[in-house]
């Protein structure tokens, strides 16, 4: 019984350490003051699209709203969808006045589709957003405002708002996860860069980033990557948000959540290199916590959680009973209110899934299910 009390301890030391410093700094870490530009510069936004003739058009006409159109040209990449998408975008584009194109492509996957837009942009500052989905007015001018404060800034990341048009657990552990990520991002920009950027609202220049890999690894966990080992920095800004749907259906969350998980685990296990002093504090302090948050933390943490079911047991099976069902208790609380602890027990398992996920080629995306607005 003492060496299984030790052996539990012992589990639960890392995932306690890691996430320890990681609520730490979450709370301690403020994001810089941004100098706004006085001039706005010229952007090119690129968005892939598949089968979102639902909801692509209303966010074309929210970026009209919110970014001079003089200065702004949309490309829709249009990933094979067999819907109406290339329609509903060209006749959007043009109610809009909006310089713009739609270049249609086989079904190839995101990073691909990017990688196309990407070639038929002609601004050397490029803005990758999702089709589903707002910004702020203010999003991507702070943006471009901190991408251009610095030469060394290769890329610059904003704030996914979470929005769901069902109340449910998995609706609410998302906000109260965001709500923590964002914290992180701000506290790993503070020391050097983060990667884990939100692909929906980046905005990085041509010239600090090669395209993506065609089928490997998240598109903005692996751009952020190849800036950062092409030495610039990657930063996140809290203030640029970008208001997204989000699954509240179990089965619908789940699916993007361990495929996103498994895309953002291919990302960094392409680069393991990148755990080393020569990328400075990148290298020696964030990479090695995401490191083990993603690949040794789940697991560990699901392992404790069964070691001190078993040692408990092994006292008496009240006990077990009673531990178990002090879980199931933090975790549904996230259904009353989201709270922290409820969203790490159900993400710890995204993770897990998402580890155990690597071997299977995942780089085509289903989008969610899409309701008009």
């Amino acid at each position: 019984m003492d060496q299984l009390f030790l052996l539990s301890c012992i589990v639960t030391v890392l995932p306690v350490f890691v996430y320890l410093i990681y609520i730490i700094v979450a709370f301690t870490s403020r994001p810089k003051k941004i100098k706004h530009l006085e001039s706005l510069p010229n952007v090119s936004i690129v968005i892939p699209a598949y089968n979102e003739e639902l909801v692509l058009p209303d966010h074309i006409d929210n970026l009209a709203e919110i970014y001079p159109k003089d200065k702004m040209e949309i490309i829709i990449s249009n990933d094979g969808s067999t819907d109406n998408t290339e329609k509903v975008s060209l006749e959007a584009l043009e109610r809009n006045s909006i310089n713009g194109k739609v270049i249609t492509n086989p079904r190839s996957g995101a990073n691909k589709a990017i990688n196309r837009g990407i070639e038929e942009a002609s601004s050397d500052i490029i803005v990758i957003t999702g089709a589903d989905g707002r910004f702020d007015k203010d999003t991507i001018p702070d943006l471009v405002s901190v991408l251009l404060s610095r030469d060394d800034i290769g890329a610059v990341s904003g704030d996914i708002v979470p929005l769901s048009k069902g109340d449910t657990l998995f609706s609410k552990s998302e906000s109260a996860y965001r709500s923590i990520y964002g914290k992180i991002g701000v506290w790993e920009s503070n020391i050097h860069s983060t990667y884990c950027l939100n692909g929906a609202v980046v905005a990085f220049k041509r010239s600090a980033s090669p395209s993506l890999h065609a089928r490997k690894g998240a598109d903005d966990a692996s751009r952020a990557l190849s800036i950062i080992r092409n030495g610039y920095k990657c930063k996140y800004v809290p203030s640029a948000r970008f208001y997204e749907y989000v699954p509240f259906e179990f089965k619908e969350q789940k699916k993007q959540k361990i495929r996103r998980a498994t895309r953002l685990m291919e990302a960094t296990f392409m680069n393991l290199d990148m755990f080393s002093p020569k990328y400075g504090k990148f290298g020696t302090v964030v990479f090695p916590l995401r490191v083990l948050m993603f690949f040794v933390v789940p697991s560990m943490f699901f392992l404790s959680i069964i070691l001190w079911a078993i040692y408990f047991a092994s006292i008496s099976l009240l006990y077990a009973v009673g531990f178990l069902g002090l879980i199931a208790i933090v975790v549904l609380s996230g259904r009353l209110k989201p709270n922290m602890f409820s969203s790490f027990f159900i993400y710890q398992g995204y993770l897990l899934f998402g580890l155990l996920n690597l071997r299977k080629d995942v780089h085509i995306w289903e989008p969610n299910k899409r309701e008009n607005s």
